[in-house]
């Protein structure tokens, strides 16, 4: 039954998800990625039974980006969910999953994702007799101030800020529409705000949310809010667990009111946890076990990734446990039975080029490539193309990545002197060849 509630919720989700984009696809045509259903066919049971021999074991997910990573265990955070509640109607509310990124900006995206197959599973619930009398499902996000707001008085300030006309700041409370339908907030009436309470509010009168209950949605971005009412997928930074040792509301999220302690730990991207980052997270790794383990938990480990080095010893180091990896390896680099490699006469891919300059410094080196990327397009839509404006449009923004301020500094002013003369040189020679 759990399986099967699970499954209906990734399908309500997916579902509404191109409803609001205005698609409409029959239902068949919803269907589990192979590598997903197998992931969650493989786990599922070290999920939910603590004496199960691979429940120490982090299962880690490597998949190339766009594979579908996130929905595999998204399936299985749903599923989770259900089973806690039908087997423990007494004690199974509270926080029941801990989802963990390392970027803020990253946490903020896969929330917005999550928090449909939240909506989605909570509507469920209501439907469902066993499931029905229990506490709502929900999810929170527990981040920096930087990013939402971490006191009632804080959510309110902007809320009230937007009602005055700068509707800017209610980026900052993240979600700025519906999860469900889609429906943008308004600073009249897409909030419940004040000094002792904050609600996302759908106002869509067709709206599976906006209907009832004051249109309150399932989600909250608030740390007071999250402390008071304790949400059951909890995301948030690592670095926002250091706050288990300063702040005691913090410990909501760890089984209160008769509540069991999470059950389920999931780690995104565990590429990114490395260097200074990781020595820190594995001290915090150590300490969340010990908490989970001291209110009678062994914790499941969830990882997942699109590209890692020596991950077994990574894991080793972070969690102190042994790594199984999914999909396993095969004979063949090219086919794992789970992802083939397409050739590309069949079906275009990406195709990845390598600059090497050695005979330029790394101050020097990116001016001549970024000037022939700006000047390329002047070249290829230079004639014969109707939508010649959209085009240079579309080819003309170059994003560049840095390790450090330094570089964005040294990137900047190469921009505004080095490449700039290089692109003039570049025209200037192109004039040149013209006229002979």
């Amino acid at each position: 039954e759990s399986f099967k509630l699970a499954n209906q919720a990734m399908l309500n989700q997916m579902r509404q998800a191109d409803h609001v984009r205005g698609k409409r696809r029959d239902d068949n045509d919803y269907r589990w990625r192979p590598f997903q259903l197998a992931f969650l066919l493989a786990v599922m049971e070290s999920a939910i039974y603590e004496d199960d021999d691979y429940r120490d074991i982090v299962d880690l997910i490597w998949f190339p980006t766009g594979g579908g990573k996130t929905e595999a265990y998204l399936g299985l955070i749903a599923f989770l969910i259900v089973w806690r509640r039908l087997t423990s109607p007494a004690t199974g509310g509270g926080t029941t999953v801990l989802m963990r990124y390392t970027l803020r900006l990253l946490t903020a995206q896969q929330y917005l994702r999550a928090t449909r197959m939240i909506c989605a599973l909570e509507l469920i619930r209501r439907d469902t007799p066993k499931l029905r009398d229990g506490p709502s499902i929900t999810i929170g996000m527990w981040v920096g101030s930087a990013t939402s707001p971490n006191r009632f008085e804080d959510a309110m300030k902007y809320v009230l800020q937007a009602r005055s006309g700068n509707v800017g700041v209610l980026r900052s409370l993240v979600l700025e529409n519906c999860p469900w339908c889609g429906t943008p907030f308004t600073a009249s009436e897409g909030y419940i705000a004040s000094e002792t309470e904050f609600h996302f509010c759908c106002t869509n009168a067709a709206c599976d949310f906006g209907r009832q209950d004051q249109g309150i949605l399932p989600c909250n971005v608030v740390d007071e809010a999250l402390y008071d009412e304790p949400p059951t997928l909890l995301i948030a930074t690592i670095d926002k667990f250091a706050r288990l040792a300063w702040d005691e509301r913090a410990n909501a999220f760890f089984g209160v009111d008769g509540n069991r302690a999470p059950e389920l730990v999931i780690q995104d991207e565990l590429h990114l946890i490395a260097g200074a980052l990781g020595s820190v997270a594995g001290l915090y790794e150590a300490a969340l076990d010990t908490v989970l383990t001291a209110r009678g938990i062994r914790p499941k480990y969830i990882a997942s990734t699109a590209t890692i080095r020596m991950a077994e010893q990574q894991v080793k180091r972070l969690y102190g446990r042994s790594l199984a990896v999914f999909p396993p390896p095969g004979l063949s680099c090219d086919d794992s039975f789970f992802a083939r490699t397409v050739p590309l006469d069949k079906r275009p891919g990406r195709m990845y080029v390598g600059y090497l300059a050695p005979m330029l410094d790394r101050q020097h080196c990116m001016a001549p490539l970024a000037a022939a990327l700006l000047a390329a397009p002047e070249v290829i839509f230079e004639f014969g193309q109707e939508d010649r404006a959209e085009l240079l449009d579309a080819w003309w923004t170059q994003v560049v990545y840095h390790g450090s301020l330094k570089g964005v500094g040294n990137s900047h002013n190469a921009f505004n002197i080095d490449v700039r003369d290089v692109v003039r040189r570049l025209n200037e020679e192109r004039k040149q060849e013209a006229k002979e």
